[in-house]
């Protein structure tokens, strides 16, 4: 089964996840769907030493890169309360 790496930015709280570059950006779109569990955890726990992210771990998602379960799908979507705000304002 596919994965992404997901947490949550520090400095702002929103939902990222981890790019094919190492970098940390908000679009699952953008994600890199993991090869290697363990080193995707690895630089997920060296990001959160680092200060720069949250509670980093992996979900599961489908062949066409979207969520399997409820709470990434609402994570990648944004709040559910307020559809003026988040993700789905942009």
């Amino acid at each position: 089964m596919p994965q992404v790496l997901t947490a949550n930015r520090l400095s702002d709280g929103e939902v990222v996840y981890l790019a094919p570059d190492g970098t940390w950006v908000e679009g699952i779109d953008a994600a890199q769907v993991v090869n290697d569990a363990d080193a995707a955890l690895a630089t997920g726990q060296q990001a959160e030493r680092d200060r720069k992210i949250v509670h980093a771990y992996l979900f599961d998602i489908t062949p066409n890169h979207r969520p399997m379960k409820m709470r990434e799908i609402i994570r990648a979507a944004g709040p559910t309360v307020r559809t003026d705000l988040g993700k789905q304002a942009r």
